[in-house]
């Protein structure tokens, strides 16, 4: 039996939420709790309750075929799951690997079906549905207490299930313990950027892919801006705002229309450029001359499609940037704006706590990441070394 996420919309309030339902679409009871307490209790987001239960439902799909207990899984059944994982392709990258061995026979695909980082990420949403399952009852509190991420069951070596048979100790951090490379953020380049722009059919079109990349806000923080969130004057104390200089404000409202969830409970401004300003003038102007749009509140609508003047949604937003990635001939998504407005900052400014507050982080060490040296830099130092090296002789 196969498990999937499923969207929900509630018929009270037309909230959305994400479920595991199997392939009768009968709901699995416990990850339904456990998702609705993420998005209700937690205030987690949308985005957030969706790629968990995308992660749930695979774990509940091997632990059915396995025989495992889902609420209660054992340190080597989970370690087991890690290496299914790396060894077992998502339908998606099934289906990439099926026409690229059509287009190319005679090649073949070396390496996991998954990254370490996508693996470490599917164990650690099970590893929280479990541990919330022991604070519900539904196992013992000691099967919570014994499963420790810091374990990395996901990078077990090779010859480790040998040694469980051969009836030494299961856990042992020592034994399946492995440090992996922590690989850069996808990124684009300037040039890039400016193709895509290039490509849009629109204005407003241009405004998103100009807003992502110049301000590093996630798809749903930029879907959810209102009117009264941009602050593009010289001085806004007018308004009751003493930040100086054009920007904007970042708030999770947990009423908007399209969905758009800003993943941070904490408020922040970020900085707007004149460029961006000239492009969001030149929006509102088109924006503004449609009536339904007009009286919105919300800064991104739908201006060609019904239903008028509605507030866009960050689905809208990932389907416009697959249509631009045809058109420009390479992949680009949303949040790789994102990681290139953060890398670029982190270039300039080597300030990792200046990227943490724009980027909305809650803690400096998100931001390493995006400290990651470039190959210029690397060239540049290594001719001074030499240019050194030859000036002292």
């Amino acid at each position: 039996m196969e498990f999937w996420a499923q969207r929900t919309v509630s018929p009270v309030d037309g909230r959305v939420g994400w479920t595991v339902v199997d392939d009768a679409y009968v709901e699995h009871e416990r990850a339904a709790t456990w998702l609705r307490v993420l998005l209700d209790a937690q205030g987690r987001s949308v985005g957030t309750a969706q790629a968990y239960a995308g992660r749930l439902a695979l774990y509940l799909t091997w632990a059915g075929g396995a025989g495992v207990e889902p609420v209660a899984p054992k340190v080597d059944q989970l370690a087991s799951f890690a290496r299914w994982l790396e060894r077992t392709p998502s339908r998606k990258h099934r289906r990439g690997r099926e026409r690229r061995r059509a287009a190319e026979p005679n090649v073949v695909a070396l390496g996991p079906a998954r990254s370490p980082a996508t693996v470490e990420g599917i164990l650690a949403a099970v590893l929280e549905f479990v541990r919330f399952g022991a604070g519900r009852g539904w196992c013992e509190p000691g099967v919570a207490e014994r499963l420790s991420f810091r374990a990395e069951l996901s990078f077990a070596p090779r010859g480790w299930d040998r040694g469980e048979r051969a009836g030494r100790p299961v856990v042992n951090r020592r034994v399946v313990r492995r440090r992996r490379a922590q690989r850069p953020p996808e990124t684009l380049s300037r040039a890039q950027v400016g193709e895509l722009v290039d490509a849009c059919s629109n204005i407003r079109d241009r405004f998103v892919v100009e807003a992502l990349y110049a301000t590093g806000l996630r798809v749903a923080e930029v879907c959810g801006l209102r009117l009264a969130d941009l602050h593009l004057v010289p001085s806004a104390a007018h308004l009751g705002c003493q930040v100086a200089g054009a920007h904007l404000h970042v708030l999770r409202r947990e009423d908007n229309e399209n969905g758009a969830l800003a993943k941070s409970v904490w408020p922040r401004v970020v900085p707007v450029t004149r460029d961006l300003v000239a492009c969001h003038d030149a929006y509102r102007f088109e924006r503004d001359a449609l009536g339904p749009a007009a009286e919105s509140d919300y800064l991104l609508v739908n201006l060609w499609r019904a239903p008028l003047g509605r507030a866009l949604t960050p689905d809208a937003v990932e389907r416009l940037f697959v249509r631009l990635s045809g058109r420009v001939g390479f992949r680009a998504r949303p949040h790789m704006l994102r990681h290139s407005f953060a890398s670029e900052v982190a270039f300039a400014t080597k300030d990792p706590a200046l990227v943490k507050e724009l980027l909305g982080h809650a803690s400096v060490a998100s931001t390493d990441v995006y400290l990651h040296a470039r190959w210029a830099d690397m060239r540049a130092a290594v001719d001074g070394h030499a240019s050194f090296g030859q000036d002292r002789r």
